[in-house]
């Protein structure tokens, strides 16, 4: 259950990092829904990402609870800026929002050039995530 939470966490936060530089190159694709949304649609995904994560941590220990004290930083300093202006934070949400529904109709007007971008960050990302 502990794990389960860690990588939602990261996969929420991969997804939130990739969602903002993918949304930076303008021409790119639609982030992924997140969570549990995303794992009732795609069970192999999740499994695939699951097992992936699970291998890296097993050869990784450190990196991998060090990547989880950093999500955990960062979502308790996001948690605290929200809470001293909540105001500011939904805004943000909003941004992120209207973002996203941008990319979903570039998405629907050129398929094959959004599935091209997921590929490109996929590639560009991948180390970064120590994956």
């Amino acid at each position: 259950m502990r794990l389960r939470s860690a990588f939602l966490i990261v996969t929420a936060t991969a997804g939130l990092f990739l969602g903002a530089t993918t949304l930076q190159a303008d021409e790119s694709a639609t982030p992924p829904k997140q969570g549990r949304d995303f794992c009732r649609e795609n069970p192999g995904k999740c499994d695939e990402a699951r097992a992936k994560r699970q291998a890296f941590c097993a050869e990784n220990p450190e990196k991998c609870q060090e990547q989880r004290e950093q999500l955990k930083a960062k979502r308790a300093e996001m948690q605290e800026k929200c809470k001293a202006d909540p105001e500011k934070c939904e805004q943000m949400k909003q941004e992120m929002r209207q973002r996203r529904d941008e990319m979903k109709a570039k998405c629907a007007a050129d398929p094959a050039r959004c599935e091209e971008m997921k590929q490109e960050m996929r590639q560009k990302h991948q180390g970064k995530r120590g994956m």
